[in-house]
């Protein structure tokens, strides 16, 4: 594949072929999106960074501001949906195999933009509301506008769903061999779901690690119907007994790489989807509280695909309900802790298990930390306070 494209470069360059404007057109929104996404996941793990757009840079650059930076996202992937109003470059949702989910689409630039404008949200409250109001319009396009772009599938499908690929998906990292020709460079060792299960390894009588009894029973209430208990974990998700292993299953792909090794789950790695849009989107109008009935609406729509009850909530309830839906629907996702930094209930026991006090949270202690060699190639790289 690598060589074909640096053919296709070089004939290009000598006049031989031309590429259609609306394919380059693109090819540039993919790219947009890339450097989008890769930002936004800097700045989720590092706060401010250094921050440029030209293609090569050298010269070394101080940490921009952190909202500055998300801002100059929104700002760049906006400017991809004006340059394209009638979804001629980058379509709803890419339809072949070999590229649905796992390259850029106009749902995965909304689906980035939501996620971008909630951060602001959180870290830029003199205009959040407006912040909002930008999500509940995204999500007014991605979930009620793209026709039959996305859907939710049932829970039964849920090896279709985490395997990638799927109607659900809007964005994810690929993993699955057949959809890039054998050419994967990612290991397939599943770093979550290898650690939450054991029934799938031949050495092993347990998990490494496992949520406890209350944390379980506090999201997945025993007493409630729900069927992402039947589906994503084992029969021991209840139970007391310390020789009985809790187990989440819902990534469960079993496969080998390098011919031997035992993966429990080579499907895609999901970023973006579709449930995960509907929340954001439910959780935008629960924080403007303009249309209440139309959050618990959509919260509805996730708790129906689960069997779980329907709600009739308002006000702080709705936005308490729709914060642990979020919990109980990504479990394992890697939404959960970004999702405590953003709206500030890291520092709240009520939500948090280990929470940080506020004037930690301003010292950057929901950052990681910076290596002191990063200033060996970047002198005017600045350190996180927190963690000198």
């Amino acid at each position: 594949t690598g060589f074909k494209w640096i053919a296709r470069e070089i004939a290009i360059s000598e006049g031989k072929q031309q590429v259609p404007e609306n394919e380059k057109k693109a090819y540039k929104a993919e790219a947009v999106f890339m450097r989008g996404l890769a930002y936004f996941f800097l700045v989720r793990n590092f706060g401010d960074v250094p921050y440029y757009t030209d293609a090569y840079h050298q010269e070394p650059l101080p940490r921009t501001n952190m909202v500055t930076v998300l801002k100059n996202i929104a700002a760049d992937l906006n400017q991809v949906l004006v340059d394209d109003p009638d979804v001629t470059c980058l379509p709803w949702t890419q339809y072949s195999s070999n590229k649905k989910a796992i390259r850029a689409s106009r749902g995965a630039v909304l689906a980035l933009l939501m996620h971008v404008n909630m951060w602001l949200a959180g870290f830029d409250e003199s205009q959040k509301n407006t912040y909002y109001e930008a999500v509940v319009d995204y999500g007014d396009q991605l979930v009620e506008k793209s026709g039959s772009a996305y859907t939710l599938l049932p829970l039964s499908q849920t090896a279709t769903l985490f395997r990638g690929g799927s109607n659900e998906g809007i964005f994810e990292i690929v993993q699955n061999l057949s959809y890039i020709n054998g050419n994967e460079v990612f290991s397939q060792n599943a770093i979550y779901s290898n650690e939450v299960m054991y029934s799938v390894f031949d050495d092993r009588s347990r998990p490494y690690i496992q949520y406890t009894y209350d944390f379980l029973t506090r999201i997945y209430p025993p007493s409630e119907s729900d069927e992402r208990v039947t589906y994503w974990f084992n029969e021991n998700i209840y139970s007391t007994m310390e020789s009985d292993p809790k187990e989440v299953k819902k990534f469960e792909h079993v496969d080998l790489y390098d011919g031997r090794n035992v993966t429990s789950n080579s499907g895609n790695q999901i970023v973006f989807r579709l449930a995960d849009a509907i929340l954001l989107y439910a959780e935008a109008l629960a924080e403007l509280g303009t249309d209440d009935g139309k959050a618990c609406g959509l919260l509805n729509r996730i708790r129906a695909r689960a069997g779980a009850s329907t709600l009739y909530l308002s006000g702080s309830e709705l936005k308490d309900a729709i914060y642990w839906e979020r919990v109980r629907e990504l479990m394992g996702e890697g939404h959960y802790f970004y999702d405590l930094v953003r709206t500030g209930k890291v520092y709240n026991n009520q939500y948090c298990y280990h929470p940080i006090t506020k004037s930690e949270f301003r010292e950057g202690a929901w950052t990681w930390p910076i290596s002191r060699k990063a200033q060996e190639n970047n002198t005017l790289i600045t350190l996180n306070n927190y963690w000198e």
